[in-house]
């Protein structure tokens, strides 16, 4: 989902309501790829390139058993719009469970939330390329072996990832920009960032957390968006008409994800939407955004 649509929304948080299908959804491997990187860190193997094909009734995996170590996403579109998540789950909490969660979680449920938090692992994930657009692309940590899901978010569409052996060491892309997570509520975020490139993003938080980035009018003030915070009514007037926008899923406490980036020069305002653990409320509305310059 984009920015204006979350905003606009409090409750659009991070899955959308038709989510019945998850339960019995199942993925399809195809061959495996295994691909580098021109620009990662030095003194480690490049990640591997998992690559998703999101089509209206499936998710196509070019491979569905990796090793543990840190793995690139690269989401191609097929026939399919949305958002692309991946996330793992803990032991006796099954997708069956995830299924019944959403509505109450989309809802700020307080039980369902922390439930939520307790049993779900968040490794990120990007929206679906538009029709024609190049592939958008993610780099995470799969820490753990065992089971991960790859959700398409807006139509429910599932596939599953097998992580066996032992924890390999592997390299994603350096980053350009920075735009982190830190204590409870707050975006760790420099005044400027690079307008492309890739973005690294660590919640050093206690909460899950995602990014929404949307450019707004150069005049747009620190007071001007509390403003809206505190009395939300219809879409911020501050927000750039046809401005720049990029997205991430949701990324959980003590993970790093990189993902690509490009958006037009100019103000952009961070929020994340990802309701609270004690209150239910969408973390934006507890003062969780950051205002920076992107050149």
């Amino acid at each position: 989902m984009q920015t204006r649509s979350r905003a606009a929304a409090t409750t659009a948080l991070l899955l959308t309501a038709s989510v019945t299908g998850l339960a019995a959804a199942s993925g399809t491997a195809q061959a495996t790829t295994a691909a580098t990187h021109t620009h990662t860190a030095a003194r480690a193997a490049a990640a591997p390139v998992v690559t998703i094909k999101a089509n209206k009734g499936s998710l196509k995996l070019s491979s569905d058993k990796i090793k543990p170590g840190k793995t690139m996403f690269k989401v191609v579109r097929g026939t399919a719009n949305g958002s692309i998540q991946l996330l793992r789950l803990k032991s006796g909490y099954t997708i069956a469970d995830l299924a019944a969660d959403i509505g109450p979680l989309m809802a700020g449920d307080v039980p369902t939330v922390q439930r939520v938090d307790a049993n779900v692992v968040f490794y990120g994930g990007i929206p679906i390329p538009a029709p024609g657009a190049r592939p958008n692309m993610w780099g995470t940590d799969i820490d753990k072996a065992g089971t991960y899901y790859v959700i398409n978010l807006k139509r429910s569409t599932l596939a599953t990832i097998k992580a066996k052996g032992a924890h390999q060491t592997r390299s994603l892309p350096s980053a350009d920009g920075k735009l982190g997570m830190k204590g409870s509520m707050t975006f760790n975020a420099p005044a400027s960032n690079p307008h492309r490139g890739w973005m690294k993003t660590t919640n050093n938080a206690i909460q899950p957390h995602f990014v929404n980035l949307s450019q707004v009018k150069k005049s747009t003030t620190d007071a001007d968006v509390q403003a809206w915070l505190a009395a939300p009514s219809g879409p911020p007037t501050f927000f750039k008409p046809g401005g720049g926008e990029a997205d991430t899923e949701v990324v959980s406490p003590g993970h790093t994800i990189v993902w690509k980036y490009h958006v037009p020069k100019g103000k952009y305002l961070s929020l994340c939407f990802y309701p609270d653990k004690d209150t239910g409320v969408p973390h934006a509305f507890m003062g969780m955004y950051a205002l920076m310059n992107m050149k």
